[in-house]
């Protein structure tokens, strides 16, 4: 017999994949800022071998764009797990928690932002997880 409660170890697994899901976002803003500085580094030196350095500067554009709208729906669904806690931090509806994140996955899908979609579908499959302990 398990000394650990089935809920209170759904909390901590929810605990750990916020931390996780916080420690990706500030990774990822961490990186969206070198790409910056290396678009804008790449853009000075536009000159001599423009063409090379144009292409390249497209390629740093887009991972920069790619990057931040990764960041920006891992915002989103940081706050929406967040909007399920309560005072002292415990998370409350957990089954309605993952049903609303499934329904951000699949409006993303609807709207053809499949890179967003499948961001959500990663953090969903994970909160699954975190709560359907087996």
């Amino acid at each position: 017999m398990s000394i650990v409660s089935k809920d209170f170890e759904i909390q901590e697994n929810l605990i750990v994949l916020i931390e996780d899901l916080q420690n990706n976002i500030y990774d990822l803003r961490d990186r969206i800022a070198d790409y910056s500085q290396l678009y804008n580094k790449t853009r000075n030196q536009i000159g001599e071998c423009e063409v090379q350095h144009e292409k390249i500067a497209d390629l740093i554009g887009e991972k920069h764009h790619s990057l931040y709208h990764k960041m920006k729906s891992l915002h989103y669904l940081l706050e929406i797990i967040n909007d399920y806690r309560d005072c002292n931090g415990i998370f409350q509806d957990q089954n309605d928690m993952i049903v609303q994140v499934q329904e951000i996955m699949l409006a993303y899908a609807e709207k053809e932002f499949y890179e967003e979609a499948a961001t959500i579908k990663k953090w969903y499959d994970l909160l699954y997880i975190a709560i359907y302990i087996k």
